[in-house]
């Protein structure tokens, strides 16, 4: 992730207008491809929801892993 900061809108969650913003990865829509950027906030709030998304994923799979070769009566 680019973690130079420019002024401006946040993309994502807060809508906040004249803040610290960093790109965020770009996006792709009908009309075309842009740039997507995001305050600190945001960017720390997704950060954490793809954390959790990853331990659900990792739990998941260890449990998958862990019945893998069991027979069931």
């Amino acid at each position: 992730m680019n973690l130079h900061r420019v002024t401006g809108p946040c993309w994502l969650g807060c809508r906040r207008e004249h803040v610290g913003v960093r790109w965020f990865g770009p996006v792709r829509t009908a009309a075309g491809d842009g740039d997507m950027f995001a305050c600190d906030d945001c960017l720390s709030e997704v950060e954490r929801m793809v954390s959790e998304q990853l331990a659900r994923r990792d739990g998941a799979d260890l449990v998958a892993r862990s019945t893998i070769g069991r027979t069931y009566l």
